[in-house]
């Protein structure tokens, strides 16, 4: 008998992290360890609370609620009682609890779980923010902040919502969270943080901003992930049979590993990273076994960049070289002195009652002779894309440049932080720009890279 028992086990694998609750149900009946009478009469039971959590929502009152929020507050409902039935043993502990205990107590057991798990997860957060990365890249900053994922704590609702995840997240994980929601995302997102943040503090800030810096100069508007840049530098002077202190690798070093590496299989290639890996935790001392178990997580992203960057002979793009962007020569713009404030209006009032394009370009080259007056011109005077162009024709490449630098439009991670006249600006400059000659583009962004504003 206790084989016959045995071939009903629930196969985990075929369950939702999402919908555990809905997937539970599917399988147990799947199975035959629930039958229609079970299920009608859980549904019954949930449609029951439904109508009770309905009217907490109204206050006590019985009036109806719009049927989006019904949905939502029973998806809220269902993903509590998923939580708890989670937390239990195995999939088929979680059946004799549908089984044997109703539905509104399982509710309450799942209600308390979520309060348990948000003061854990309120405890990792104040850890992944003590423990940050020192780092100029906005989204890992961004994300880190109050008005990040501390929007969570301020904003979540178990009550009603408690599968929402409200909250700013732009930074990704090396190894992204997939398939939760609510609570359970932050809690696994914020451990993910913690652990790549202990890694990335045994190396010096200053060294990972170079390291940064090599991969791309403007790498604080960039959406890229830290500890996988960290990590890849460290296991390619491992393999170049350096010292990994620095994360320093030459580029005559990386076109070492290029050939040694062009040589390998998928397999062997694999294998010395992994045996590159194991070398790095032990030089390193890493003890802890989550940031261990990590670091083999990642592996294979690392492997696969590394095998992708060998075939498109592109590994320098991979192993990076770093660069102290204070060694690099420099060019110290000056923007001008500014007109007086009634001069200043004067001419906006002016331009702002000419009618043709040609005209108010006339008034800005004999009445403009400071840059931040004329950056100022181009929010105040109402100019459309094409005058605005217009007005980029009339500058030096230096000015340009200038312009670039104060208003990159190289991402737009920060977007929603720009106002609607300075996003028009990003996005006309960006026009003009690529429309320019490859050789009159190359030699602004070189001036863009040594620019100092001043």
């Amino acid at each position: 008998m206790g084989n016959i028992k045995n071939r009903h086990i629930i196969d985990s694998n075929n369950l939702s992290e999402e919908s555990y609750f809905i997937s539970i149900l599917q399988e147990a009946y799947a199975c035959g360890l629930l039958y229609d009478s079970d299920i009608e009469n859980i549904q019954l039971q949930c449609i029951d609370f439904l109508a009770y959590k309905s009217e907490n929502y109204n206050g006590g009152e019985s009036s109806s609620i719009r049927v989006e929020v019904a949905e939502n507050i029973m998806k809220s409902n269902l993903y509590t009682i998923g939580l708890y039935l989670k937390s239990l043993p195995d999939a088929d502990s979680a059946v004799s609890e549908l089984k044997s205990t109703r539905i509104d107590e399982i509710y309450k057991k799942g209600r308390d779980l979520i309060d348990e798990k948000i003061r854990t997860v309120k405890h990792i957060y104040k850890l992944a923010k003590k423990n940050k990365v020192f780092t100029l890249n906005y989204t890992y900053n961004a994300t880190l902040d109050d008005d990040g994922i501390g929007i969570f704590f301020r904003s979540y609702n178990p009550d009603y919502e408690a599968h929402e995840t409200p909250a700013s997240i732009d930074y990704q994980l090396c190894n992204p969270v997939i398939n939760l929601e609510g609570i359970e995302f932050i809690h696994k997102y914020l451990e993910g943080l913690l652990i790549e943040n202990e890694f990335c503090r045994n190396f010096d800030t200053q060294d990972i901003h170079y390291l940064l810096y090599g991969y791309d100069e403007g790498y604080k508007d960039l959406l890229i992930n830290i500890f996988e840049h960290v990590l890849t530098a460290g296991l390619g002077c491992l393999l170049a049979n350096k010292s990994i202190k620095k994360l320093d690798i030459s580029k005559d070093e990386i076109q070492f590993l290029n050939r040694e590496l062009s040589k390998d299989t998928n397999y062997s290639l694999a294998l010395k990273i992994q045996n590159a890996a194991k070398k790095l935790i032990e030089k390193m001392n890493i003890t802890n076994p989550l940031v261990q178990e990590y670091i083999e997580r990642s592996l294979h992203k690392v492997t696969s960049n590394i095998a992708y960057g060998i075939k498109t002979n592109a590994l320098d793009k991979v192993f990076v070289t770093p660069i102290n962007p204070d060694l690099k020569p420099k060019i110290k713009f000056s923007s001008g002195v500014k007109m007086e404030d009634e001069d200043y209006r004067k001419l906006i009032n002016q331009l702002l009652v000419c009618e043709y394009s040609l005209n108010k370009i006339a008034i800005i080259k004999e009445n403009v002779e400071s840059f931040n007056d004329l950056e100022d011109i181009l929010f105040d005077a109402e100019l459309n894309g094409e005058e605005k162009a217009l007005v980029f024709d009339i500058l030096e490449d230096i000015e340009v440049a200038a312009l670039i630098k104060r208003h990159p439009f190289k991402s737009d991670i920060q977007a929603i932080d720009l106002s609607e006249a300075e996003h028009e600006l990003r996005l006309d400059l960006q026009k003009y720009i690529d429309n320019l000659s490859t050789d009159r583009k190359g030699r602004i962004f070189k001036m863009v890279n040594v620019l100092i504003d001043g």
